[in-house]
């Protein structure tokens, strides 16, 4: 398995971001908190690999919100995050083998809601 100190900077930066913004939007992702706390380990992780002073542990937020509550341009953030993540250069270095199929999972939620709102357009605008 490589390491994440195998990979260029800019992709450490790329995974880094990514990571930080799924920890961000928590409170969308599913409840139990497994999801935020593998992603908050590997955005440590990543961190690590770059130098970087470690964050505050990450926690499942408090606040539990739907899917559907994310504006477009915040659902397809989120499911960018975690399409980079499940990229193959990530996903081979990930200490935790639980975390890519959590991310698999989030992402076909995300896919299911951008299909229903792409759907709600089509009736708004045959109407």
């Amino acid at each position: 398995m490589p390491s994440l100190t195998e990979l260029p900077t800019d992709a450490l930066q790329v995974a880094r971001d990514a990571a930080d913004t799924l920890v961000r939007f928590r409170e969308f992702l599913p409840p139990g908190g497994m999801l935020v706390m593998l992603t908050g380990r590997l955005r440590d992780d990543v961190r690590e690999a770059l130098e970087m002073e470690p964050l505050p542990r990450a926690y499942r937020s408090r606040e539990r919100r739907s899917l559907d509550e994310l504006t477009s341009v915040e659902l397809d953030t989120v499911a960018g995050a975690v399409s980079i993540l499940l990229q193959d250069r990530f996903t081979s270095c990930m200490d935790d083998p639980a975390l890519a199929p959590l991310l698999r999972e989030v992402l076909g939620a995300l896919d299911e809601q951008k299909a229903e709102r792409a759907k709600l357009r089509a009736e708004i605008g045959a109407s």
